[in-house]
């Protein structure tokens, strides 16, 4: 009975090879979030430089950089609901794994809003200058302020399954993605279902290499924001009631990410 329990050969080599390659993954993290930094750095420096043609270089930069994740955020989402909802469906479980996902999603947006709100008020940003809340206005639809709640609700409601992706309207692809997942789950074990759902699964694989790929060349689009960011500060744009509220912003995100999160999470 002893010997059974007795590491081998292989066991020790196998140990060994994991344990390098787990050293070697958190050195990677590492020299990546080193990178990530000094493209902080270097873009902040680049900025407050407030050359003309890199600011249109960055601004450029940053542009495709933002079009480009919301191109693969949305059906990332979108398959994800459904390979789960595929998976999970048909098991006992699902009702009770689906009540703690709403639950969860309903009182983390609780928090952040109350958070949100709590900062707004504490730090009370005046109001924002008039040229700044006129160059909002000019963007948002006239016919925007005759909607009802019921028009919102069903702006959700999709008339056919492209126009939620076209619009990018997140909880439409939501519900939609939603319908397809449980209508996988509940259909036939067929041999058409399975090559559907190994279909999706190879799409799914796609847009992770896709997101890999961009992750990959970030520390470019790290650079163009600080950029941009330190720029604006530089010539006078965020300063004042626009900088507290940009204060307002980005410490309720980093208040949610790393407090009410985890909190939940625990």
């Amino acid at each position: 009975m002893a010997d059974q329990h007795k590491h081998t050969p292989h066991d020790e080599v196998e140990q060994q090879a994991q344990a390098a390659l787990s050293a070697a993954k958190l050195s990677g993290q590492k020299r990546q979030l080193a990178l990530w930094i000094a493209a902080l750095v270097v873009g902040g420096i680049l900025g407050w430089a407030n050359v003309p043609a890199l600011n249109d270089l960055f601004s450029f930069i940053a542009t495709v950089f933002t079009r480009l994740f919301q191109f693969v955020a949305v059906p990332t989402i979108a398959l994800a609901v459904i390979t789960t909802l595929a998976a999970l469906g048909t098991k006992r479980d699902t009702g009770r794994i689906f009540a703690h996902a709403v639950t969860y999603t309903l009182l983390t947006t609780i928090c952040a809003a109350a958070v949100g709100l709590a900062l707004f008020l504490w730090l009370a940003p005046a109001n924002l200058p008039a040229d700044v809340v006129g160059a909002g206005a000019s963007d948002v639809p006239g016919k925007l302020e005759g909607l009802s709640y019921y028009d919102h609700f069903l702006s959700i409601v999709p008339n056919n399954v492209l126009a939620p992706f076209v619009s990018g309207n997140v909880l439409s692809v939501m519900l939609v993605a939603a319908a397809a997942g449980l209508g996988l789950a509940f259909a036939p074990k067929t041999e058409n279902r399975e090559m559907l759902l190994k279909g999706i699964h190879g799409l799914q694989e796609l847009l992770f290499t896709l997101i890999r790929a961009l992750i990959t060349v970030l520390p470019v689009g790290i650079l163009a924001f600080a950029a941009q960011l330190a720029a604006q500060i530089e010539a006078g744009v965020i300063i004042g009631s626009l900088g507290v509220y940009t204060a307002v912003v980005i410490g309720g995100n980093l208040i949610q990410f790393f407090v009410v999160i985890p909190f939940f999470l625990a």
